[in-house]
């Protein structure tokens, strides 16, 4: 039973290093401006107000979107990162305000 559980944590942990340890190409890929694009539109479309993928509050490059590998990831890690820090209800960039309430 020991061994079995500690072949199961170890297989685990090896498993789960993939997802830490990004590959050179990932970094590659992270370099180029198509993903920079898109991580700026992916970002734009999780932050719209009542952004809603079925009616067209998607902002995107289809064609691009559908050929280029670094936009595609641009895209949807630019939305993923702006969706968990956009409070709900409120549109906000990719940094929140640092002085909020001053230009009122």
């Amino acid at each position: 039973m020991l061994r079995l559980f500690c072949a199961v944590v170890l297989s685990s942990v090896l498993l789960s290093g993939c997802m830490f340890f990004e590959s050179s190409a990932d970094r590659q890929l992270r370099h180029q401006p198509n993903f920079r694009v898109g991580y700026e539109d992916g970002c734009a479309t999780s932050t719209n107000e009542g952004a809603n993928m079925r009616y067209g509050d998607t902002v995107r490059d289809d064609a691009l979107y559908e050929s280029d590998k670094a936009y595609r990831s641009g895209w949807a890690t630019g939305h993923g990162a702006c969706r968990r820090m956009a409070p709900t209800g409120q549109s906000q960039g990719v940094l929140p305000d640092a002085n909020p309430g001053a230009g009122r």
